[in-house]
């Protein structure tokens, strides 16, 4: 009888993508992330203020995403987002090479970090359940 309890909860599907207070809250303040670290780039120009679109995508999205990943996902999806509208403004509020950059850094990491917390949260929560 064990048996079959556990083989329900190790096949039991993963939860659909669902978009919630804390999702849109998250992509609010992604958006507002990436908007001023924009700002940041355009104003320096140097090499270094590139890499800050790294680390200001993946250390807040990893610790958002340890608490709820959906929301993890909202504040990566707004990051990139923003880098659309920041592309078709001329300087001083906007820079074509710097908006596509953002859109497409962040959407490659939101790429990785899906494929790596995808995997992560079905291999413990089945670990977990047992």
């Amino acid at each position: 009888m064990s048996n079959t309890s556990k083989d329900q909860t190790v096949g039991r599907p993963e939860p659909e993508f669902k978009i919630d207070i804390g999702t849109i809250i998250f992509i609010i303040i992604g958006f507002i992330a990436s908007w001023l670290n924009m700002l940041l780039i355009l104003d320096s120009m140097q090499i270094w203020s590139y890499l800050t679109i790294i680390f200001t995508t993946i250390i807040p999205t990893v610790v958002i995403a340890l608490k709820n990943r959906f929301w993890g996902y909202g504040y990566l999806i707004g990051f990139a987002i923003a880098g659309i509208p920041f592309s078709f403004l001329s300087p001083p509020y906007g820079d074509l090479f710097i908006g596509w950059y953002t859109f497409a850094t962040s959407s490659f990491i939101f790429i990785i970090l899906w494929l790596i917390f995808w995997k992560a949260w079905r291999s413990l929560s089945s670990i977990k359940q047992v």
